[in-house]
């Protein structure tokens, strides 16, 4: 596929990127760029992503995307890669803000991610010419391009200094709406969100909400349909021959899972492992690997414990 160029004097220029500070000069895009000029929405959060994070992200990426409306996220590990994944679960389209040049996809593990969303037919964009590298200024620099592209951003959850508030502040400054979800004042994941909100930011406790305020169709999932609820219906399913085995000292029960998630899930039957390990058992990419061991922690299968390694999660 061939790295299209965009200046600021061509059509395909994204006029909402024009009102930005210093807007970019030249895009180097791939894929769909028809949605750089159509509505899109920013979900932002912590790389280092809590359950409570991954759940929301999930859920909220989900029915933004299934209302017609794409996901601008930055490809990063967490959260990041959470909102483009759903984002495309039903069909939905998704815009990645790169802070490096196509030749230097950075994180490497999220390759696979840029390759599926364009095949799904989403967009990839960078100011930075292919053979950027990435460094600790290129991303803080992109942020105000996910904030640009998008009419609103909605932050799962930020750290006291992260890059989401960096994003969150672009909008702010442009008088783009920001939604932030509710986090206990103990959570040092949501240092930024309750900073945000002291600053104007709105408290966001449901998908349909991002609707009502910026006039737009967005629906709720219903819990039931939900990715993050699906254990629940997963309990009904549970095969009558049962296998137990010790993790941290927590016994868990054999489940029915997905076929493409059974030869990890049947790995970590019989021992705690971490990606490096489970990639080299089944042959496969350690990108590969990283992307299915994400779904299957934001479905409840599995959950990570200290030494980066995973286990069954138990019921």
């Amino acid at each position: 596929m061939k790295i299209k160029q965009i200046k600021q004097t061509d059509q395909e220029y994204p006029e909402k990127l024009k009102k930005v500070k210093q807007p970019p000069k030249t895009l180097y895009a791939l894929g769909n760029i028809s949605l750089l000029n159509k509505p899109s929405i920013a979900i932002v959060g912590s790389r280092k992503a809590s359950d409570y994070g991954k759940k929301y992200a999930a859920l909220f990426s989900n029915s933004i995307s299934g209302s017609n409306i794409a996901v601008v996220s930055g490809l990063a590990v967490g959260i990041d890669s959470v909102a483009h994944q759903y984002a495309m679960q039903e069909n939905g389209k998704t815009i990645a803000v790169l802070g490096s040049g196509f030749s230097h996809i950075f994180p490497e593990e999220n390759f696979l991610l840029f390759e599926q969303i364009l095949e799904n037919g989403g967009c990839i964009i960078s100011e930075y010419p292919p053979e950027t590298k990435p460094n600790s200024q290129t991303f803080p620099i992109r942020n105000r391009i996910i904030a640009g592209l998008s009419i609103a951003v909605l932050v799962i959850e930020a750290k006291y200094r992260s890059g989401s508030s960096i994003t969150a502040k672009y909008a702010l400054e442009e008088g783009k709406p920001v939604f932030c979800l509710p986090h206990s004042i103990e959570d040092p994941y949501g240092v930024g969100c309750n900073r945000l909100l002291k600053k104007g930011a709105k408290l966001l406790t449901k998908a349909s909400e991002l609707g009502e305020y910026l006039h737009i169709k967005v629906e709720d999932k219903n819990k039931q349909e939900s990715i993050n609820t699906e254990r629940n219906l997963k309990r009904q399913k549970i095969q009558n021959q049962e296998q137990t085995c010790i993790k941290t000292k927590t016994i868990v029960t054999k489940r029915k899972v997905e076929k493409e998630y059974e030869p990890i899930y049947h790995l970590l039957l019989s021992q705690s492992m971490s990606s490096n390990e489970i990639a080299k058992k089944l042959q496969r990419p350690i990108s590969y690997i990283n992307q299915m061991l994400t779904i299957m922690e934001i479905k409840g299968y599995i959950q990570a414990i200290p030494g980066n390694e995973f286990v069954i999660k138990g019921e």
